[in-house]
């Protein structure tokens, strides 16, 4: 008695990342067959047989002259999260996005992903025949038949044979995987260290929200101390894989609330909505903000923020309480931290959390890694 178990089980390359100061190119393949994708050079095959020293390298195809991307500052940002009333914080579709030196890294993950899901099945449907064969000899142990030498010997050979197929399965779903390396130097590494210590504290942060809307608010009519009004849900951030990629770096996940989670690595950034639907984009050719803001606090007060002042609720012109209410509260104006996330046509998300300075510090040290890449 055999079993057979038809499905291939492809090795998913590897992926080296090559930063530099003109941005990122993948190399995908194995030691002394690989392809470099992206970069101002266009695509190479690199071939070399090691340990020899023999080695070539062939131009597959060249680039255009890159097209200039608009630079975003800092006040264009603030004028248009501020200024532009009933304002969204909405992504572009992941799959739209993928930067082009990173199109060979996606591939790559796709394919793995890919692999994964369907060995996955296969696994199930294994698993049920393992269900069936143990079900096959309990029942021939009740009617004395297992007991027969010929039934007995094929019974124990297919559930080995099916454990067999079992921890293939599972070697081949452990190795679905792009083992992603990344090329830093010495002072980008050390840099970095700063910026997973400054996320842990990060998300230490009282409270975190995702900001999915803004409003401009008619302070006369609602008779508000507050300018403008924030839709915001509740969500966390933490350090996690990225499904389809095993790294040394590790990932800084921020969940998002209304589209596709962010995941960071050093040099570039993931919007994952599923296995089949995420887009992947330079990380240096986004603009990561903080700003302060003073926020009318009228929910849960957090312990890690500063109180600047105490405002009604309903107010007059000047401020004073609005004796007409009688239920009118004096509420806490507290001082948090905003991070945005703005790519023009790519990504456009906005958090908020309790704790300012955790929030700066994180900023801070992140774009300063950036710019030692």
């Amino acid at each position: 008695m055999s079993i057979l178990f038809r499905r291939r089980i492809k090795i998913i390359p590897g992926v080296r990342l090559n930063i530099s100061k003109s941005g990122l190119s993948a190399s995908v393949g194995v030691r002394g067959a690989s392809m470099t994708f992206g970069g101002k050079g266009g695509t190479y095959a690199n071939l070399g047989i090691p340990g020899t020293g023999i080695y070539t390298r062939k131009k597959i195809d060249g680039v255009g002259k890159p097209s200039k991307e608009k630079s975003i500052n800092q006040e264009y940002l603030q004028h248009e999260i501020i200024d532009t009333p009933d304002e969204s914080f909405v992504s572009a579709e992941p799959f739209e996005i993928t930067s082009s030196g990173l199109q060979a890294l996606k591939d790559a993950v796709l394919e793995a992903n890919n692999q994964r899901k369907l060995l996955k099945e296969d696994l199930k449907k294994i698993k049920f025949k393992v269900f069936t064969t143990k079900f096959l000899k309990i029942l021939s142990q009740i009617t004395l038949l297992y007991f027969l030498k010929p039934i007995k010997r094929r019974i124990s050979e297919k559930l080995n044979q099916l454990d067999e197929v079992i921890r293939q399965i599972k070697n081949g779903i452990d190795s679905s995987y792009v083992n992603l390396e990344l090329d830093l130097n010495e002072k980008a590494i050390k840099q970095y260290e700063k910026v997973l210590n400054a996320f842990k504290a990060l998300g230490s942060s009282n409270f975190i929200w995702d900001i999915t809307s803004a409003n401009d608010v008619d302070m006369v009519r609602t008779r508000s101390t507050a300018s403008q009004t924030y839709e915001r849900i509740k969500t966390s951030i933490s350090a996690r894989e990225l499904p389809g990629i095993k790294s040394s770096f590790g990932a800084l996940c921020f969940q998002n609330q209304n589209g596709a989670d962010i995941y960071i690595y050093p040099g570039f950034l993931v919007m994952f909505n599923s296995d089949e639907n995420f887009g992947i984009l330079e990380l240096k050719k986004i603009d990561i903000l903080f700003s302060e803001t003073n926020f009318i606090e009228s929910e849960q007060r957090p312990n890690d923020s500063e109180i600047v002042k105490y405002v009604w609720e309903k107010a007059n012109k000047n401020g004073s309480r609005d004796k007409r209410f009688a239920d009118n509260r004096q509420l806490p104006v507290m001082k948090y931290g905003e991070i945005t996330l703005f790519k023009r046509g790519a990504i456009y998300e906005k958090y908020m959390f309790s704790n300012s300075t955790r929030a700066d510090t994180f900023v801070d040290n992140l774009n300063k890694f950036l710019v030692s890449i």
